[in-house]
């Protein structure tokens, strides 16, 4: 959940500078964080305020058109962009017209649902975070995209980018439409990669490798105190998630969750300890910051500091790129933001996950209203607009074909970095691992992981293996608990 918030401060930075205008953004239980500008990034303890953000007004709706009713999570300018999907639509006929209706953020979205579960207006259709998957299928009011396509005979599967459409295929169904996409990567500097020696057009690297290039990057005054770190870097579930996916290690059992419900979750197995144990390893022999657990400050921090050069390589969404690159252009611009593989240890064969979030049609409203929800659906699933929603925001398309568009291969061409993102994407062997874990308390798992993070990083437990079985623990009893009423 928590590293779409951090993308979409990022955001704001860049297209701050493509719209004219800044913005910020609330994701799940957290309230918006402020991006780093070139004031920040030379005091990465300060945080910046947001500029406010003029919403996107709505097109009129035609008399005697069907109303259908969207809920989405998306704020600040990544709402704007939204309605502008929305309004591109209402503009293109006149049969159906979509209201939109915005929420404060994704939690608020998928509880809002649950609570209107018991008796309130539903919508026809609402955007979900991938990690809400399993609670959207427990709702038991969900309508399958892939029951739709099949009725209809469409070739939109084969199109779809294979690791997007089996993360939100369960049990060999397609159960909604992927509409934003990303995937992790490491990034570095690329002119104190090229200082230090180290080739900045290497893709893949290995634990060991980082920890030697960290060494190199790492700087220190006459009085002994480092002025530019190899590494930055937050306690970061999602990326967490992404280091066991890289090992071909499950999260969850059995299969991830992919065919039948989660039972327990085995995130406290040696991928993860491998992870962890890296960390610890770069903080400890001082070539690393950790800025502790990731969301608010810390992230704004990590960030800060990594576009100001005062540290070289972090790990965050390709959907950042825009962000980084624009404000390390505002912090004086000796910052030349690359990307890389997310690191590995060596021989892992695995690959990364996609996050983001997607399109799912309820069962509520008139067949009218149904025919509508769909008809919006996959208008927005066009290469078309995947390209015009790629191109705005920095989420990668989820039509193969949205490449061939103009307006796609123009951003590519612009931001050459973003296909690193895309090859390592495409290079992921298709696996339960990698196609991600599905149940029902992912949150909680995440907050659990983190703070075993930020214990055996500050050395509160000793073992990396003892904090992620404590998590692990607090983990399960939820999921068991959860578990039970779905019976």
């Amino acid at each position: 959940m928590q590293h779409a918030k951090n993308v979409w401060r990022l955001l704001a930075l860049a297209l701050s500078t493509m719209l004219g205008t800044g913005f910020l953004v609330a994701y799940g239980a957290h309230t918006a964080t402020p991006a780093p500008t070139a004031t920040t990034a030379a005091a990465p303890t300060a945080i910046a305020q947001a500029p406010t953000i003029t919403p996107t007004p709505p097109v009129s709706q035609p008399a005697g058109s069907i109303k259908v009713t969207f809920w989405f999570g998306l704020t600040g300018s990544l709402g704007n962009v939204v309605q502008q999907v929305v309004n591109k639509y209402n503009s293109s006929q006149t049969l159906y017209y979509i209201e939109a209706v915005q929420q404060p953020d994704y939690d608020a979205t998928i509880q809002k649902l649950n609570t209107s579960l018991a008796g309130g207006a539903l919508p026809n259709v609402v955007q979900i975070y991938d990690i809400g998957t399993q609670r959207m299928l427990d709702t038991k009011k969900i309508v399958p995209v892939q029951d739709l396509i099949d009725k209809e005979k469409l070739d939109i599967l084969p199109d779809l980018e294979p690791a997007v459409a089996r993360y939100y295929t369960i049990g060999g169904k397609l159960y909604s439409m992927p509409f934003n996409s990303s995937a992790p990567v490491m990034y570095f500097n690329a002119n104190a990669f090229k200082e230090a020696g180290l080739d900045p057009t290497k893709t893949v690297w290995t634990y060991d490798e980082v920890l030697d290039a960290a060494k190199k990057l790492t700087k220190k005054d006459a009085s002994g105190k480092v002025t530019q770190y190899g590494v930055g870097f937050t306690l970061y579930s999602w990326i967490f998630e992404q280091e066991l996916a890289t090992q071909g290690a499950l999260f969850a059992t059995p299969e991830n969750g992919r065919n039948t419900r989660a039972t327990q979750l085995i995130f406290n197995n040696e991928a993860g300890v491998n992870w962890l144990n890296f960390l610890k390893k770069l903080q400890d022999d001082g070539s690393a910051k950790s800025f502790g657990k990731d969301g608010g400050a810390n992230s704004s921090n990590r960030d800060a500091a990594f576009v100001s050069g005062e540290s070289v390589i972090t790990f965050n969404s390709i959907a950042a790129l825009r962000g980084y690159i624009s404000s390390a252009q505002q912090a004086g611009g000796k910052v030349e933001v690359g990307a890389a593989y997310i690191p590995r240890p060596p021989g892992a064969k695995g690959g990364v996950i996609i996050g983001g979030a997607s399109l799912w049609i309820t069962t509520t409203g008139t067949p009218e209203q149904q025919a509508g929800a769909w008809d919006f659906v996959k208008f927005a699933a066009q290469p078309a607009m995947q390209a015009f929603w790629s191109s705005n925001t920095g989420y990668y398309p989820i039509r193969k074909t949205a490449y061939d568009v103009q307006e796609m291969q123009e951003t590519l061409h612009k931001y050459p970095q973003f296909r690193v993102a895309i090859e390592q994407l495409r290079a992921t062997a298709p696996s339960p691992a990698t196609a991600g874990a599905v149940f029902g308390t992912f949150t909680p798992a995440r907050d659990a992981i983190q703070a075993a993070m930020e214990q055996f990083m500050t050395g509160k437990i000793t073992s990396a293996k003892a904090a992620l079985d404590q998590a692990a623990s607090q983990a399960n009893d939820r999921l068991d608990e959860y578990n039970s009423t779905m019976k």
